[in-house]
């Protein structure tokens, strides 16, 4: 556990949440407006439901008395408020009026003359531009000294409660300079942020396909994608579809958030968690589930307040889990990025205080943090990261010099790369060579030792049978010996090292012996480990004729053979009778072959003797391979 680099990172990131919600946050969206310009006495208000959302209508319904703020619930509703208010002098520049109802969408009259009337109001076909909070200017032509009639004809159609609060009524010029801050936090903010971070998915969009690290590119892209659906979701007051979907919407988008959050950070800190974000994405199907399953088959307002717990635990549980991911990549991995660090924990904070906001409206913290916070975070995070991973070239030179010095790299990258490898392959050919000689100390001294030692022990060791025995094994251990020393890098090489080695041999053994070689052969470009094989081969065949044939000659040919190939034969004048495949010595001759790509044949006549023939791959089909 890397617990002092833990520590900074706990110390960085306390730093960072007092800088931005102290410094940031606090000064441009909680900073007090100080008091509200004086304003128009509100005398009444009254409520009447209506059938058809029109003045005519609520015209002729009969209006309860209420006090503001008013709450219903829970079905489709269409109200007519009336609230009088008292103006004792027209101002020249009008009233300025701030709406402040929780409806989908309203028209307000001012002395039963239209005031606001965009989008529709028709259930089942409404919009939700009763949803934007703005300033409305009230012409001073439409207002009277003394009592004035303001009529909201209200739709809400899905979410279950209809929430009416008193407007904000003054003086136009003052209620505009009130209200401008909060306003524009409230539309014109929110409508730069997602274009921001709009451009800021489109950049990481372009990194999936550009950057080494396709997946944090990919998670940042997504992550941009969420938020920014999120501010659209605000922005699109007129969807082709009814309130109840458009809740659907609000909590799909709202709980993926968290997700594209946690997805981001696992994929940042560079050696994401295998098995996690398949869960996570798991366990939001299943949340969003359970809230489609409310919205669509229980009734209200069960159908809403259960998928808001279910959003809580989502948003808390995540911000939670989100923060334990970066915790504990800090305290086990190496990590310099502390201040990427601590702008991701503003991030995860800002969730968790929407969480807490939604499910107690009346908490401290406000809402909308995580909207105020991403455009600024994002931004520093991307600019961070870029200032990290690219660099701007000044001149060729310095372009070529960074080239060269990856191309360095690389290339010492391979060599050692290289170097393992044949350091495997060497080991390999070693453990193949013993297995080999094992094989060969088993199946041939073992076999010929152990015949000799139970012919020993039951009588049978007649002097002449031994002697031949152990020439049997003597021969063995040579041949064993021979193919264990070098036999030279390239075939020529190594023919030459078996002619000498043998001749003596064939002599030695009463043989009249005769090597025929052409000139100018072409012999393929053996390694020496396939060089080996062909000298065990021909060792093999001289071998079998000096201890089974009888031959009183022996003859080798090196000669050029059919399409381009050279053929070596050892021919003897001996019995005749070796079979091609039969017995360990031959199968072995013939595998041998095979493995370099070579064809071995036996010809045996008795009464003629033995021809063992190799003929070797061509030289120019060896080199292609």
């Amino acid at each position: 556990m890397k617990w002092r680099q833990l520590g900074k990172l706990v110390a960085t990131i306390l730093v960072v949440q007092a800088v931005f919600w102290l410094l940031i946050d606090g000064p441009l969206f909680r900073a007090h407006r100080g008091e509200a310009p004086p304003q128009i006495e509100q005398t009444a208000t009254r409520i009447a439901r209506l059938e058809t959302p029109t003045l005519a209508a609520a015209r002729e319904a009969r209006f309860e008395d209420v006090q503001l703020p008013w709450t219903h619930c829970c079905d489709t509703a269409i109200f007519a408020v009336e609230i009088a208010i008292n103006v004792d002098d027209v101002p020249p520049t009008g009233l300025g009026i701030v709406s402040t109802l929780q409806v989908d969408n309203y028209r307000l009259y001012v002395n039963d003359a239209l005031l606001v009337g965009e989008g529709s109001v028709t259930p089942g076909a409404g919009t939700f531009h009763g949803q934007k909070t703005f300033l409305t200017r009230i012409p001073a032509g439409l207002l009277k000294q003394g009592d004035n009639r303001l009529t909201y004809i209200t739709l809400r159609d899905g979410f279950p409660y209809t929430d009416i609060y008193p407007p904000l009524v003054g003086e136009y010029e003052a209620m505009r300079a009130y209200s401008a801050a909060r306003l524009w936090n409230l539309n014109a903010f929110r409508d730069y942020a997602a274009l921001l971070l709009g451009l800021l998915g489109l950049i990481a969009t372009v990194m999936v396909f550009r950057s080494d690290d396709w997946r944090f590119a990919t998670w940042l892209s997504v992550l941009s994608g969420a938020l920014v659906a999120n501010y659209l979701y605000g922005l699109w007051l007129a969807p082709p579809f009814d309130g109840w979907w458009r809740m659907a919407l609000f909590f799909a988008i709202n709980m993926f958030v968290p997700v594209a959050l946690l997805g981001f950070i696992d994929a940042w800190t560079g050696r994401p968690l295998r098995r996690l974000m398949p869960a996570v994405l798991t366990v939001f199907g299943a949340a969003l589930a359970y809230v489609l399953w409310r919205l669509l088959g229980t009734p209200m307002p069960e159908a809403y307040d259960a998928p808001t717990v279910v959003w809580f635990y989502v948003l808390a549980g995540l911000s939670a889990a989100t923060l334990a991911r970066l915790l504990w990549h800090f305290a086990r991995e190496r990590e310099n990025r502390l201040l990427e660090s601590a702008l991701m924990s503003v991030l995860v904070v800002a969730t968790a205080m929407d969480a807490i906001t939604n499910l107690y409206p009346d908490s401290p913290l406000g809402e909308g943090n995580l909207q105020n916070a991403a455009p600024f975070l994002m931004l520093a995070m991307v600019t961070a990261f870029l200032a990290r991973n690219f660099r701007l070239f000044q001149s060729q030179s310095a372009l070529n010099t960074m080239l060269q010095d990856k191309v360095d790299q690389r290339e010492a990258e391979l060599a050692v790369a290289y170097a393992r490898e044949q350091e495997l392959v060497r080991e390999q050919a070693h453990d193949a060579e013993r297995r080999r000689i094992m094989q060969d100390i088993h199946d041939g001294l073992g076999s010929q030792l152990m015949s000799m030692m139970l012919a020993a022990r039951m009588g049978q060791a007649e002097p002449s049978k031994v002697a031949q025995g152990l020439q049997s094994v003597i021969d063995e251990m040579r041949l064993m010996v021979d193919s264990m020393d070098s036999v030279g890098e390239s075939v020529e090489a190594a023919l030459a090292t078996f002619r000498a080695r043998i001749q003596p041999q064939v002599i030695a053994a009463g043989l009249a012996f005769d090597w025929q070689q052409a000139e100018d052969l072409a012999f393929p470009a053996f390694g020496p480990r396939d060089t080996l094989q062909l000298f065990r081969i021909l060792q093999e065949a001289v071998t079998n004729a000096l201890k089974h044939s009888g031959a009183t000659s022996m003859k080798v040919t090196v000669a050029a053979g059919p399409t381009e190939r050279v053929a070596i034969t050892v021919a003897d004048n001996g019995s005749g009778t070796a079979a091609a495949g039969a017995g360990r010595g031959l199968g072995n001759m013939a595998r041998r072959a095979e493995g370099i790509g070579a064809e071995f044949a036996l010809e045996s006549e008795p009464g003629i003797g033995t021809i063992a023939t190799l003929t070797l791959p061509a030289a120019s089909l060896r080199e292609a391979a």
